[in-house]
């Protein structure tokens, strides 16, 4: 049971979080000492936090498919549409999935015929009518929803007491849609702020005026091989520590304030773990509620989805070092 209990605990976000290595510090070396240790264990976590998303995603779509009907029928039902007709309507959904030509044709009539009682019995509403309030004018749509209103509120007050019933269940879910949706805008709000970050140090127009000498410096390099092969001229040799001069300042102007905003995405990564858990549990039962079936599922992909994130950004660490060793030879200062 200990042993169960520690593999399960090493699937969740945060012992995927305790396996990330730390950014490291060199980024700038010339000699890139520790990339590829550090490339290394990003692929290998990577690899593992990639299989575990999967996993539960794919016990997820089991769970989801195998109450399907189930969900579709207790969904329905909280319309008004009788259990009959959707189970007639689920039976010809099936049917029409092999069908083709006039007997493809056939289904979708029956199918639209279906769908309009439906709409008779959750609405009071026809097909017919829906068509002619389309062509009506502004005047007789107002008429129209007048008489409708009038007509809904005689229902109301013919039951009282379902329609209480029906009202308190109604809001009991807006709430909880609500508490889900101001989650859901917090979290993003804030991750959106560290990918504008990112996003805002790579169009940084001092960066790209820099990379922009470099590529033009290479330029000049190229042409001057190509003019005369010969490594030791005075002219490439200057071209070349140019070249290595202005790849050392990009790097080292732009590393540290990419680490620094990865270091402050790491420190949301970690504190959001417990925020996705609850937003994780919110649409559970936001689900459960619409569907009326309560699925288990493990909790944590959220915060996995978020981790796989947080390592892509991690991965990165060296993005901005574009020191090329080709720059490196004898008589480069």
């Amino acid at each position: 049971m200990l042993f169960v209990t520690f593999s399960k605990a090493q699937t969740m976000p945060e012992a995927f979080l305790n396996l990330l290595p730390h950014p490291p510090q060199n980024v700038c070396s010339e000699n890139r000492n520790g990339e590829s240790e550090f490339l290394n264990t990003i692929t290998e976590v990577s690899a593992q936090l990639n299989d575990e998303i999967d996993r539960r995603k794919e016990e997820t779509e089991k769970k989801m498919e195998g109450n399907k009907d189930k969900m579709m029928q207790n969904a329905m039902a909280r319309t008004g549409v009788s259990p009959q007709l959707m189970q007639q309507m689920m039976a010809l959904e099936k049917q029409n999935k092999g069908a083709s030509g006039n007997q493809k044709k056939a289904y979708e009539e029956q199918k639209k015929a279906m769908a309009d009682q439906m709409i008779q019995q959750s609405m009071n509403i026809s097909m017919e009518e829906i068509e002619a309030l389309k062509k009506m004018d502004k005047a007789g749509q107002t008429a129209w929803a007048t008489g409708y209103a009038t007509e809904k509120k005689a229902e109301v007050m013919s039951d009282p007491q379902a329609y209480q019933q029906k009202a308190a269940a109604g809001m009991k879910d807006f709430k909880l849609l609500q508490k889900q949706k101001q989650l859901a805008d917090s979290l993003g709000a804030q991750l959106m702020k560290y990918m504008k970050q990112f996003e805002d140090l790579d169009k940084d127009q001092a960066a790209q005026a820099m990379q922009k000498q470099i590529d033009e410096l290479e330029k000049k390099l190229n042409e001057e091989y190509e003019k005369n092969n010969r490594p030791n001229d005075n002219t490439i040799k200057s071209l070349s520590n140019e070249i290595r001069n202005h790849q050392i300042s990009y790097c080292n102007m732009q590393s540290p304030r990419y680490l620094n905003i990865l270091s402050k995405y790491k420190s949301f990564t970690e504190a959001s773990i417990t925020p996705y858990y609850r937003l994780e549990k919110l649409t559970y039962q936001v689900n459960a509620s619409q569907t009326g079936v309560e699925i288990d599922i493990q909790p944590g992909l959220m915060g996995l989805e978020q981790v796989k994130a947080y390592l892509k950004r991690l991965s990165d660490a060296y993005h901005y070092n574009h020191i090329s060793s080709k720059y490196l030879y004898i008589g480069a200062e």
